[in-house]
């Protein structure tokens, strides 16, 4: 079985909105338009980390143990509101 083939059988299952979906990256990845999306991410992702390593040059350091149980509260409370 192709790569191809592969592809096919796996979108054929999807709901048609999801197939679009597929269709609209699967354009994108034909132009030359996603190697911008991916610089422009990448250039922000970078920021993102340059602010991180600044911030904690600063010694404005949180606990990782901290953000995780304030995020698993926060997930607790969000399935409670769920039922």
């Amino acid at each position: 079985m192709t790569i191809e083939q592969a592809i096919l059988e796996n979108v054929r299952v999807l709901s048609p909105q999801q197939q679009q979906e597929v269709l609209a990256f699967i354009k994108l990845l034909q132009t030359d338009e996603w190697e911008d999306v991916y610089q422009g991410r990448f250039q922000e992702l970078r920021q993102e980390i340059r602010l991180g390593i600044d911030a904690a040059d600063r010694g404005e350091l949180v606990d990782a143990e901290a953000v995780f149980q304030q995020l698993r509260l926060k997930l607790q409370q969000c399935r409670e509101e769920a039922g």
